[in-house]
């Protein structure tokens, strides 16, 4: 059926209170708030494309406006939420991870650890580096000290990748010629542009299929296999957290068939957000999957079924008890599922609680909290030193 002629069917229903779901009830039936608000990554990225996509068919369906809120960087959209300017983000877990370590940008008041829940899966997201077609750099070991790399300090996960690739040669962004960056565009155009020779960047992205349509085109680099050389990969592995190596199956032409690391990129919702709100969003996904999933070309990623894939895999981050609730009615949810999401919210929570006594101890003594500031940096190492606290969050994680 027509996309058209499906949804004024779908509204003709839903006025008449026509409805079918677990229990003769339905997430159409359900009393949404008047608007909500998404934050993604910048226009551009794959999953603004996504919000876009699936939030039009959502609008379209129930009346209900949802406003789509690009953030400039990766620290912004985690403090967006917190502040209460959003309702839904997205987060990957090694955002996740820098941010309850307040690692960088992550170190303020509102952007620090927080507690915050996956309330739905977005994408499985590869990730990895993007070279130039006709470039000199063709794999890991051809990055020397005379490479020129894209830096984006604005965004953790950014930075942290282009540090895992120079970790692989034992070197850091300070023994490597570096072209600042200011957003997640620039990141890939430094590099087609010719001023950068590698830069780490997601081949699903808008961003990257224009690259490949650029003068000599575009490559990436393949992921080595851990036996190549163990030591360098370990340095690797340890920056390049929350990742699983893969071979693509889905992104630029010039990607597809090559190894990489891929990412389970989630929305979050605080803790405390309306269990209800949750559960119905990720139902109304689920129901209208077949309604969406077409309209953006990795849509068909955002599904139950990847939300599951994450879970079975060992959750990096814990779920909101409204996802669970759902979770639980579809026979997905385990008592191992259960387990694991236990562990993870006692970390999360304790975490969160040395963050707030670090911020309390700070006012006393008159410290400014700011990335800036080597006093509340060496407060919050001396916090965690004292709460006996020696890993770093990715790797407490790990250790579940």
């Amino acid at each position: 059926m027509h996309k058209l002629t499906r949804r004024l069917v779908m509204g003709s229903a839903l006025a008449l209170g026509v409805s079918a779901g677990i229990g003769g009830v339905s997430a159409d039936d359900y009393k949404w708030p008047s608007y909500f608000t998404v934050i993604t990554p910048i226009v551009g990225s794959a999953n603004h494309s996504l919000a876009v996509a699936w939030t039009t068919e959502f609008t379209a369906q129930t009346g209900i406006r949802v406003a789509i809120k690009p953030a400039p960087n990766g620290y912004a959209r985690p403090e967006w939420l917190n502040t209460g300017e959003g309702d839904i983000s997205l987060m990957q877990a090694s955002e996740y991870f820098d941010q309850m370590d307040a690692v960088e940008g992550f170190m303020t008041r509102e952007g620090g650890p927080s507690d915050t829940r996956v309330a739905t899966m977005n994408l499985i997201t590869p990730w990895g580096y993007i070279v130039r077609g006709d470039g000199k750099v063709k794999s890991f070991t051809d990055i020397n000290k005379d490479t020129t790399v894209a830096y984006t300090a604005s965004s953790s996960f950014l930075a942290g990748g282009m540090e895992a690739l120079l970790a692989y040669s034992d070197m850091t962004s300070d023994d490597v010629n570096k072209i600042e960056t200011s957003n997640y565009g620039a990141n890939t155009a430094v590099v087609t542009e010719g001023r950068a020779e590698v830069a780490f960047t997601s081949p699903i992205s808008g961003t990257s299929y224009e690259a490949e349509a650029t003068p000599g085109g575009i490559t990436w680099l393949p992921l080595p296999k851990k036996e190549e050389d163990p030591e360098a990969f370990a340095r690797y592995r340890a920056k390049a957290v929350g990742y699983i190596p893969a071979t693509i199956t889905a992104g630029t032409k010039s990607s597809l068939g090559i190894y990489m690391d891929h990412a389970f990129q989630a929305n979050h919702v605080r803790a405390d957000q309306d269990p209800e709100f949750v559960y119905n969003v990720l139902k109304w996904l689920d129901e209208h999957y077949e309604d969406f999933k077409d309209d953006y070309q990795h849509a068909k990623m955002m599904s139950v079924e990847s939300l599951k894939t994450f879970i079975d895999a060992g959750a990096l981050q814990p779920l909101h008890d409204g996802a669970i609730k759902y979770l639980k009615e579809k026979g997905i949810w385990t008592d191992a599922h259960q387990a694991r999401q236990d562990a993870l919210v006692s970390l999360a929570t304790e975490r969160v609680a040395l963050w707030q006594a670090t911020l309390a101890e700070a006012d006393a003594q008159g410290i400014k909290v700011s990335p800036e500031s080597d006093e509340f940096k060496a407060l919050w190492d001396k916090m965690k030193a004292d709460a006996g606290v020696t890993k770093s969050y990715a790797n407490m994680v790990g250790d579940l």
